[in-house]
């Protein structure tokens, strides 16, 4: 773990403040740290700065300094290269950040040590296909939704699995998760928790007009085609709640496992449910 990219949330003024002090400490225990050159520039550490097509050439480690939107944001640029990544918690819930940022300290010295794990978390893709032509590939780390806008209609997504009709929801849209993202909005519209080494699928309907929709979970070999259909245009396809394209009513889109993972690093000392743990009890959120 030598050649480290620092990946700060450029909107939270401590993300910055901490990226200078990282860099220079980085500096002294031998590390060779790096940076988008916007940033460099910014924090007047300019010879650390790499250009876009060369920011994760030869890099051991991005260590992301922000909440868990900067770590999804961080797994979509990384992917498919699968270089581990490190979270600096500068947020709210940091299911995904392991390192609170007043015990930066001792998690640099046991970086150095050694003294880690790697998670390998399965990632979701999904391809849109318009009048039988692909449209646009997303990546996700969390999941992936298709959901209405703020028009009260509803909208009818027809449902298959591996080939075979399962069922037609008429709902508000549908999250099609990994184990990591069960508790992010998933979790929020009445799905469970995953461990998050499981390989499988989840499929959560958005508030389904219906008495029998339920939370499925599915191996990670599934295949999963939902053909969107409605009498409006306000319908979206998110990927990780940060990028999006619009949906027309015809359109298919088809979910599955992603071909590359993303690697996530934590401490000897972290079990894996001390996040959900400390996140999820009252008050956290």
């Amino acid at each position: 773990m030598k050649e480290i990219l620092l990946l700060p949330n450029q909107g939270k003024e401590l993300a910055l403040q901490l990226c200078t002090k990282i860099v220079d400490y980085l500096q002294t225990q031998g590390l060779n740290p790096y940076l988008e050159e916007k940033i460099a520039v910014a924090i007047d550490r300019a010879g650390f700065g790499r250009s876009e097509a060369q920011l994760f050439d030869k890099i051991d480690l991005v260590l992301v300094l922000g909440g868990d939107g900067s770590m999804l944001n961080a797994a979509r640029r990384v992917y498919p290269r699968q270089i581990p990544l490190l979270g600096i918690n500068l947020g709210h819930l940091g299911f995904l950040t392991r390192v609170e940022s007043n015990k930066l300290e001792n998690a640099f010295e046991q970086l150095i040590q050694g003294n880690y794990l790697t998670e390998e978390r399965s990632m979701l893709e999904a391809e849109v296909i318009r009048d039988g032509k692909p449209v646009i590939n997303f990546v996700a780390l969390n999941d992936l939704v298709v959901s209405k806008g703020s028009l009260a209609r509803i909208i009818r997504l027809e449902t298959w699995i591996d080939g075979e009709y399962f069922t037609t929801y008429p709902a508000d849209g549908l999250i099609v998760a990994s184990a990591t993202g069960s508790t992010a909005y998933s979790l929020s519209a009445g799905g469970p928790i995953m461990d998050p080494g499981l390989k499988a699928i989840l499929i959560t309907p958005i508030c389904a007009h219906s008495l029998y929709a339920r939370s499925l979970v599915l191996n990670d070999t599934a295949v999963i085609k939902v053909l969107v259909n409605a009498n409006h245009t306000d319908i979206t396809l998110t990927a990780d709640g940060q990028t999006a394209v619009t949906l027309l009513s015809g359109d298919e889109i088809h979910f599955k496992k992603a071909k590359a993972i993303t690697k996530l690093l934590r401490f000897n000392h972290q079990g894996v449910y001390e996040v959900l743990q400390s996140r999820l009890k009252e008050g956290r959120i």
